[in-house]
């Protein structure tokens, strides 16, 4: 549970450490020795496609963007000649193994980030929270394990009308929202500045700490 993500939450946020126990069990969340976070990604019969390797500053939870800002786990062993050069990855959804553990009347909220399903699951955890990994990752072979499924798309402020119009298209769960939070409420400044539903997740986290 040591990598500075968690460190983050822990200690600016104030999240329980049994709290963190419950996402790093849910999500199966690893962490490097130099405080990196490894989101796994399970799919839907628990098949391990690879793990994403990102560091946080501690102090504020924002990526890490010097040097290798996102590595690659199966990327690691290849360069180590344990795997070979020519490997290829077929990802999934970030936590699309809880699609299969879950109820399946559970509601599901769709983001784009790995940090913001984990913000999610914290602040509302009634949903079962899962991610693209990139804005460009929003594609209809990643959505299979959505089938039948009440899914919520929450999309960062810069990507509302490309996702709304993508949900349309090639969409397959049982019924779909998407949330226009954001679109309602980011300011100019929020737009500029690229904005995502884990900002205001943390904000909420925050005034927490704040109130008496």
């Amino acid at each position: 549970m040591e990598n500075d993500f968690f460190r983050f939450l822990r200690e600016k946020c104030r999240v329980s450490t049994a709290e963190l126990e419950r996402l790093l069990c849910r999500y199966l969340i690893g962490s490097t020795r130099d405080g990196g976070i490894i989101y796994w990604q399970l799919d839907f019969n628990y098949k391990v496609r690879t793990g994403k390797i990102i560091h946080y500053d501690r102090n504020t939870g924002h990526r890490v963007k010097t040097g290798l800002a996102v590595d690659w786990v199966h990327s690691r062993l290849q360069r180590k000649g344990l795997l070979p050069e020519n490997f290829a990855i077929t990802q999934c959804l970030f936590g699309e193994h809880l699609l299969h553990s879950d109820d399946i009347g559970k509601a599901v909220a769709l983001v784009e980030s790995e940090k913001t399903a984990l913000l999610g699951s914290i602040v509302f955890p009634d949903y079962v929270w899962v991610a693209v990994g990139g804005k460009a990752n929003f594609k209809p072979e990643r959505m299979v394990a959505l089938c039948n499924r009440t899914v919520i798309i929450f999309p960062d402020v810069d990507a509302y009308d490309e996702w709304k119009e993508k949900s349309r298209r090639f969409f397959l769960p049982k019924r779909v929202i998407v949330c226009d939070l954001l679109e309602r409420q980011s300011s100019v400044d929020d737009r500029e500045g690229k904005i995502d539903i884990g900002d205001w997740l943390v904000a909420a986290l925050m005034e927490k700490v704040r109130s008496p």
